[in-house]
């Protein structure tokens, strides 16, 4: 997989007629040799884009290790459609819809993996009294932002009501020995808000296991990152403006062995008689959201843990959110919405990674 230095090839055929000389000159043609293959392979960020998990993704990293960008790319694609052919939620033979299709009070079985996250997922729910809450699925479906397509008119209270017994993050139960979920009601389960974020950090643990240690993972707008650029810089990412009038970059954030999740709802939406409605939706209203807040980005070491927390303190709202993020010492920033623009604000924890 690696491609072979010629430094020492070239050290080689310059052997025989360095037999004469001294073993002072010897050491110091050897250096200048070195020094000259030091130079002429300065590493480079390479970079590689595609398509998965219904979004686009990119990687990029500093080739240290002079590894094929294609053995690269492969690799990548292979474990991205791992994570999408388990966690999908519009593949039919998908490990997540053969959960959804399950009886109710019966183990299902599932990869060691998927119960992971809903693990994870079932604790960030308790966390956030629910703001975060994979048994949304259906409400998603009902609201028109899951495989199904817009409705022709929003949702009923009484078609509301009628999902409210199956809601709730506390009717799932998972294990890990075996790997298997629960599920106490007729549920279904929707990991789209933290599977992009898992996505991220299961490429980025691939890169690590290959000794590639300077990277910059993104998968849908979630990313990790870890080192340093071939000049020593961190990884610089920008905040862009919620705005679909312009695409501007509204703040710039460094990181180094961190991840970073941004959730908005200024693109995910669609209009009913003159009414905006969009994609983030409210366990505990069954509806979207109405509040001000217009994004927020959350920096964690995990960027599954990242995902889930952007999308709840997106759930929370501007006032709330900001109050819990900072109670939980959450790195997280803020970007309201104001007659007049925007205004932003953040925790204590964020200043740090803010470029001046």
């Amino acid at each position: 997989m690696k491609t072979k230095t010629l430094c020492w090839m070239i050290l080689a055929d310059n052997l025989k007629p360095l037999q004469q000389i001294s073993l002072a000159a010897w050491c110091v043609l050897i250096l200048t040799m070195l020094l000259g293959c030091s130079a002429s392979e300065t590493p480079k960020i390479e970079a590689i884009t595609g398509l998965s998990m219904g979004t686009s993704y990119t990687v990029k990293w500093v080739n240290h290790e002079g590894y094929s960008r294609d053995d690269i790319a492969n690799s990548v694609a292979v474990e991205l459609a791992r994570v999408e052919s388990s966690m999908s939620n519009y593949m039919d033979a998908s490990d997540l819809s053969g959960f959804n299709g399950a009886e109710v009070n019966q183990w299902h079985t599932v990869p060691a993996a998927m119960a992971s996250l809903v693990a994870l997922s079932l604790e960030l729910s308790k966390q956030t009294n629910g703001a975060f809450d994979i048994t949304v699925g259906p409400l998603v479906d009902l609201w028109g932002f899951g495989p199904d397509p817009v409705p022709e008119h929003i949702p009923s209270q009484g078609a509301l009501d009628a999902l409210r017994p199956v809601i709730g993050y506390q009717y799932l139960q998972v294990q890990q020995n075996p790997p298997a979920i629960l599920k106490r009601a007729d549920s279904a389960i929707d990991l789209s808000a933290i599977a992009k974020g898992y996505g991220v950090d299961a490429v980025a643990l691939w890169l690590e296991g290959h000794e590639i240690s300077d990277y910059l993972v993104e998968v849908g707008g979630e990313l990790r990152a870890r080192g340093l650029k071939p000049d020593g810089s961190p990884w610089r990412i920008a905040i862009e403006t919620p705005s679909l009038d312009t695409q501007q970059i509204y703040q710039v954030v460094k990181v180094s062995n961190m991840a970073v999740a941004t959730s908005g709802n200024y693109r995910n939406y669609y209009e009913l008689d003159g009414v905006r409605y969009a994609h983030t939706l409210d366990p505990s209203t069954l509806r979207p959201v109405t509040h001000n807040l217009a994004s927020v980005t959350v920096i964690d070491a995990s960027a599954a843990k990242a995902d889930a927390l952007a999308t709840a303190l997106m759930v929370m709202g501007g006032e709330k959110g900001v109050i819990w993020a900072t109670m939980h010492q959450v790195p997280a920033y803020f970007i309201m919405k104001q007659s007049n623009g925007f205004v932003a604000q953040s925790t204590a924890g964020f200043s740090g990674y803010l470029e001046n």
